[in-house]
């Protein structure tokens, strides 16, 4: 195993926001508001949390999967062979925020589940070195 990552916490950047203005927003009002803006900005801060730990990108020397769920398990992977395009990006916020998106597209074709279109590795840190990584994989496994 190559890279075994989770999303960047701040690549949920916009719901801390949120929770922030609900909590500030409770504390101002006063009384009753103070208890519902703290469970609200706690709900939203749990939410991420369980989310985040549902979702794992993984890439091995053979292929890149993301594996989400938590009691249950579902995978998009992609053989290093068969990836025809990869791209990586950040937008403005994703790069004052220390991350960036990896995208890769196949043309495979797999019985009972249609064109297999395509996975991205969102909100990831050093998202460049784990493209490099990956593009490094690929070349390999072509040569081979």
């Amino acid at each position: 195993m190559l890279i075994d990552a989770r999303p960047a916490w701040s690549a949920y950047a916009y719901y801390f926001v949120l929770a922030a203005v609900l909590f500030l927003g409770g504390l101002a009002a006063g009384n009753q508001a103070t208890v519902l803006g703290i469970i609200a900005a706690l709900a939203i801060v749990g939410y991420v949390w369980y989310k985040r730990r549902g979702i794992r990108y993984v890439v091995t020397d053979r292929r890149m999967m993301v594996v989400t769920g938590h009691s249950s398990k579902m995978t998009n992977e992609a053989w290093m062979v068969d990836i025809k395009n990869l791209k990586t990006g950040a937008s403005f916020l994703e790069r004052v925020l220390g991350h960036g998106h990896i995208s890769v597209d196949s043309d495979i074709t797999s019985a009972g589940f249609g064109r297999f279109s395509g996975m991205t590795f969102g909100g990831i840190d050093n998202h460049e070195q784990i493209a490099q990584i990956i593009r490094e994989r690929q070349n390999s496994a072509k040569m081979d």
